[in-house]
């Protein structure tokens, strides 16, 4: 797949390219795995000689993505697999093969080893409702548009470290069932995790966003970590911690503050705490519906 793109070739008349086009599409129902393989190549190829048409294959390889695999069947693995790849293979930027100003759309897809890492999506990333099955590998993942988990299912570790989200991140109703790593990670324009559930350890150490990111009605079932982050607000209306949460200072004050809220100071270290409920509910900000 990786030498498709290595020598420029003219890109395709029009009509030339969507009798193509049309024709890979139609393959893309073939009962065979391997012919459904080589048509998501063939539109691979058709994008990288054919500039304008990659939005089209670009909503393609995500709308086979949002169909279901075949009902108690394993088959189509390689070709869900192909897909992922392709997508990866043209949004890291740095070479000849990168497809800018791409958005993805994969509401409700059934995901398996996704990985995203170092990609640069200029666009819209839309994940709600995504099953999403072993690793999900966003590290260094760029998001000109919108981000989207709601109500999204993670059965596996999340790591997202050091992403960059320029636009609105919304997480809200998702569910982590592993560790959900978010250190070092850009909210732009906020974020929210109202009612998401963490069931492994959640980390926001280093986190940055200008705006509010709200974790209204989140459940943390093991550890919580936010030291060093700097969040312009935070919101943790009806949040529940069954483990620690950790905060650090940030000059005279703690990095983590919300209504109802105080922080217990390490005995051991005066620089760090831990979030505790002290408030009253008359304290507790409400939450937008």
């Amino acid at each position: 797949m990786g030498m498709l793109w290595q020598n420029a070739t003219p890109p395709l008349p029009p009509m030339r390219f969507a009798e193509l086009y049309a024709a890979a599409v139609g393959r893309l129902a073939d009962p065979a795995p391997v012919h459904r393989v080589g048509a998501l190549h063939t539109l691979e190829s058709l994008g990288q000689a054919h500039p304008a048409g990659r939005p089209a294959i670009v909503d393609v390889l995500c709308a086979y993505l949002r169909t279901p695999p075949p009902a108690g069947t394993t088959e189509d693995d390689p070709v869900r697999a192909t897909a992922q790849q392709i997508l990866a293979a043209h949004l890291r930027p740095g070479g000849p093969g990168f497809w800018p100003k791409m958005s993805l759309d994969l509401t409700g897809a059934i995901l398996c080893d996704f990985d995203l890492s170092g990609c640069r999506i200029d666009g819209q990333l839309i994940l709600d409702n995504a099953v999403l099955f072993g690793p999900a590998k966003f590290r260094r993942l760029i998001v000109g548009g919108a981000m989207g988990l709601r109500h999204a299912t993670l059965h596996e570790h999340a790591w997202l470290e050091r992403a960059d989200f320029h636009g609105a991140f919304r997480a809200g109703w998702a569910t982590f069932h592993a560790d959900a790593w978010f250190g070092e990670t850009n909210f732009a324009q906020g974020a929210s995790f109202v009612g998401t559930t963490f069931g492994g350890h959640a980390w926001f150490a280093g986190c940055t966003s200008p705006a509010r990111v709200d974790f209204a009605q989140a459940m943390f079932r093991r550890s919580a970590g936010f030291r060093g982050a700097s969040l312009a607000e935070v919101g943790l209306a009806e949040t529940t911690f069954v483990g620690p949460a950790r905060v650090s200072r940030r000059g005279e004050a703690w990095n983590v503050a919300s209504p109802g809220w105080t922080v217990v100071t390490d005995p051991d270290n005066e620089a760090v705490g831990q979030l505790q409920w002290f408030g009253r509910a008359e304290l507790v900000e409400q939450t937008p519906a």
